[in-house]
């Protein structure tokens, strides 16, 4: 458990909601074990995780229970520690430390830090009626600078593991296996979601960048399944490998959810290209 909290909670409530974690990780196909019980060669005790996982790809995910706020010192430390180790990194926060339903203005920097890693959301555990439950909160950049919108999905399916380096070139800069727990099914209802509530979403203060609206461009970023603002290199490489996975010619998907797709890709990149003016 990450140690830095000035207000702990009780250690027997931590524990169930580990164990609750475990059991759901246990029942996703791609898993070949997951485990409350610490690793003997973990060096750092204060980095330790609450749940070790492991894919049958041989993929290894560290989850964290944040029970608490978290330093941002801590959190780059255990990006750094556990990607030298080629071990991705998954951060579960409680709840009752983010945004309400609904909210709309500033977040706090290790918020902004999570979202950023998980693409515009941050996975959650939640306690109701003695009962818990992932959510996923998510972050979406209004017209004004620094300010979201922030919703909660409250059925989160858990249902695919997956851990892959990427390139940060803002907040939590730098080269990091990240953990990802959602799958690319989900992923799309989620951004349909989105769509809805920028829609819906009014401001008088309507800024437009380069002839489009702010929040069509972190769409379009969101689209490519990288940060907003990533470099040139990065968003080529993601268009690519996309582009690949979803061509109607050689997509394992259906093929008309691989046009629909592919359509999507190649209109977002196009967007950034034109936002950012790259040849």
């Amino acid at each position: 458990m990450v140690p830095d909290s000035e207000t702990r909670k009780n250690p027997r409530v931590q524990h169930i909601i580990a164990d609750y974690a475990k059991s759901r990780f246990r029942e996703i196909q791609d898993v070949e074990f997951a485990s409350t019980r610490p690793e003997a060669n973990l060096v750092f005790r204060s980095h330790e995780p609450n749940v070790i996982v492991e894919t049958w790809m041989n993929s290894r995910l560290y989850v964290y229970l944040l029970d608490h706020v978290p330093k941002a010192r801590t959190i780059r430390s255990i990006l750094k520690q556990n990607t030298g180790a080629s071990i991705g990194t998954l951060f579960i926060a409680d709840a009752g430390l983010l945004p309400r339903d609904g909210y709309v203005g500033r977040i706090a920097g290790w918020q902004d830090d999570l979202r950023v890693m998980n693409m515009g959301a941050i996975y959650a555990y939640e306690l109701a009626d003695d009962a818990i439950r992932f959510i996923q909160v998510n972050y979406d950049e209004t017209t004004q600078r620094n300010q979201f919108i922030v919703w909660h999905s409250t059925e989160f399916p858990c249902d695919a593991v997956s851990v892959r380096r990427r390139d940060f070139q803002t907040n939590i800069r730098g080269s990091w296996y990240i953990g990802d727990i959602a799958s690319p099914r989900f992923k799309r209802r989620i951004n349909e979601e989105r769509a809805r509530q920028r829609f819906h979403y009014q401001t008088k203060r309507r800024q437009k960048v380069n002839g489009l609206p702010a929040e069509q461009i972190n769409a379009a970023y969101l689209a490519l399944e990288i940060e907003v603002g990533a470099g040139q290199e990065a968003v080529k490489e993601a268009f690519r490998n996309l582009a690949r996975k979803y061509h109607p010619d050689v997509s394992e998907h259906d093929k008309g959810e691989a046009e629909k797709r592919f359509k999507e890709v190649q209109s977002a990149y196009d967007q950034i290209k034109t936002h950012r003016r790259w040849r």
